[in-house]
């Protein structure tokens, strides 16, 4: 459990050491498992900035990569369950794993998204209408545009939320 504890610790901060090929974030990853083994939260990634919530911020150019997006989140039995894989320069990606019948009720978003299904076959409604997606299938939702997502199977999904308040 604390090995899950400390890749989702370096995950949420964008330096997920097993996912990334950036040489400079898996150091600063092996950084941060270090310092939160000794109880300390350090951040000692050699990025720019951080946000407000202390997020690393570049206003270098780099390269961020994940191999295989689907490998990184279950479906749990008669759950919905989501992680986030990518929080970069305006950019947020977050998967989730939906079992059948699983949903998310109405809400909104502050900004524009896409969802992509990575597995499996999702309803998404929006504007009074609703669009099926298989595995491969993407949607785009502006701001503010109330939208559910059922899972009509067990499914795995990547939301992206595109942030261009700067």
């Amino acid at each position: 459990m604390a090995d899950e504890n400390e890749q989702q610790t370096a995950c949420k901060a964008g330096r997920d050491k097993q996912h990334c090929k950036c040489k400079q974030r898996r150091e600063a990853a092996a950084a941060a498992e270090a310092a939160a083994a000794n109880g300390e939260q350090h951040c000692a990634c050699k990025h720019d900035a951080h946000d407000a919530e202390g997020h690393a911020v570049s206003t270098e150019p780099h390269l961020g990569f994940i191999e295989d997006l689907a490998s990184l989140i279950d479906i749990q039995e008669e759950a919905t369950v989501s992680r986030t894989v990518l929080r970069e320069d305006g950019l947020r990606a977050v998967l989730f794993g939906f079992d059948k019948d699983q949903a998310l009720s109405e809400h909104t978003a502050t900004m524009p998204v896409t969802i992509q299904v990575l597995e499996g076959k999702l309803r998404v409604g929006g504007e009074g209408r609703e669009v099926e997606l298989t595995a491969g299938g993407i949607v785009y939702l502006s701001a503010r545009l109330p939208h559910t997502v059922y899972a009509v199977e067990p499914s795995k999904m990547l939301l992206q939320m595109f942030d261009n308040r700067g």
